[in-house]
């Protein structure tokens, strides 16, 4: 199941870094034990920004379940411009799914690798 989920991921990868608005991307694997996986990645964009996330997961019956993410997109300059998570905050957020931006922190889905990478490609006008 996890195995399924990572071949997934690294064809996602694989799609963007084919593209001309992608310098570089990387993305590594780990089985645990217990059905578990880890991933981590980096995609640079030809304009300096960058994608850098990460996952780790669990495998229940048929599901993948994300019990940790990170997907963390910086400018150039290495500003924050969003980062999507799960992390725990003091004072406690209503939700632990939720959107950091510059100025505040939002309830947000947990999203996807392709739906990050699909925000990032609309906001730039790469499509």
């Amino acid at each position: 199941m996890i195995q399924a989920y990572f071949n997934q991921v690294k064809a996602i990868v694989d799609q963007y870094a084919a593209t001309r608005f992608v310098l570089d991307a990387n993305v590594s694997f780990e089985m645990r034990p217990g059905g578990q996986g880890y991933l981590i990645g980096s995609i640079i964009f030809a304009d300096g920004s960058a994608l850098y996330f990460r996952e780790f997961l669990d495998a229940v019956k048929d599901i993948v379940d994300k019990l940790m993410y990170t997907y963390h997109y910086q400018d150039a300059g290495n500003q924050l411009i969003f980062r999507y998570d799960n992390a725990r905050h003091r004072p406690p957020l209503r939700s632990l799914e939720h959107k950091h931006t510059p100025g505040q922190v939002i309830e947000a889905p947990a999203p996807t690798l392709e739906d990050v990478l699909a925000e990032i490609v609309m906001a730039k006008g790469w499509v």
